[in-house]
């Protein structure tokens, strides 16, 4: 174990040394970097962040291994829908998941992944509903722009005490975003996604009557200018 003296030299070595950045056309994994002071630039990514709502209300209310079998299912159905939809799913923590889509139709990639995750939920509730548990509820948030990526922790063989860290704007405002779903608006995405998505097809399928099914309101969001401009929908797939 490190001493007090040792660890404050660490602190003093990483506030005060010089950080070099490179630019990556790949989402890195944790093998991918060093605790060295090199950084990974993502130039640019679309990044996806789900959080479960009220999971502790789950927890109350489940018995024997509920609660254990609502978050596994949870889990699983996100992760294959963002690689279903070539995304990369990089970090969970607890009910939150944060994935990240890069190339070309990367936001309408993102908000197809969204839009089939809620599909999902929703038929996980009918089964939980004829248990008579409560049911899921989810907000995801959208957004896209620079990210840099960083190895951080303790060095050494024990990966439990080392993970990657994201750093960026839009990752903030994807978390930001993800705090406003709640049935039945579940899915929030920025403005500069929407600008993104243009005319194709993932957006088109969310309009009916030539009137789109995307609501546009302004946020004060704290990671971003005041008078944000965000959408969202209550539309999903059905899987």
């Amino acid at each position: 174990m490190s001493t007090n003296t040792e660890v404050l030299n660490l602190i003093t070595a990483y506030l005060s040394e010089s950080y070099t950045n490179s630019d990556t056309s790949v989402v890195p994994k944790k093998h991918d970097l060093t605790f060295g002071n090199t950084v990974k630039k993502i130039p640019h990514a679309v990044i996806l962040y789900i959080d479960m709502r009220k999971s502790r209300n789950i927890l109350y209310d489940a018995t024997d291994f509920w609660s254990i079998k609502i978050h596994k299912a949870f889990l699983r159905s996100v992760i294959h829908c963002i690689e279903k939809g070539d995304g990369h799913f990089r970090s969970f923590n607890g009910d939150g998941l944060l994935a990240f889509f890069i190339g070309d139709n990367a936001a309408s990639k993102a908000v197809r992944a969204a839009m089939e995750i809620k599909g999902f939920v929703l038929e996980m509730n009918k089964i939980l509903n004829n248990n008579e548990k409560k049911s899921i509820d989810f907000g995801i948030g959208i957004a896209q722009g620079k990210v840099l990526v960083a190895k951080s922790g303790k060095s050494g063989d024990d990966q439990t005490k080392q993970d990657l860290v994201w750093i960026g704007v839009a990752v903030y405002v994807a978390v930001e975003l993800s705090e406003l779903g709640n049935s039945p608006y579940n899915i929030w995405i920025s403005h500069n996604v929407r600008k993104s998505i243009g005319e194709e097809k993932y957006l088109n399928v969310c309009s009916r009557n030539g009137k789109s099914k995307w609501y546009k309101t302004n946020m004060d969001l704290k990671s971003t200018a005041n008078n944000y401009e965000v959408r969202y929908t209550s539309w999903y797939f059905n899987v």
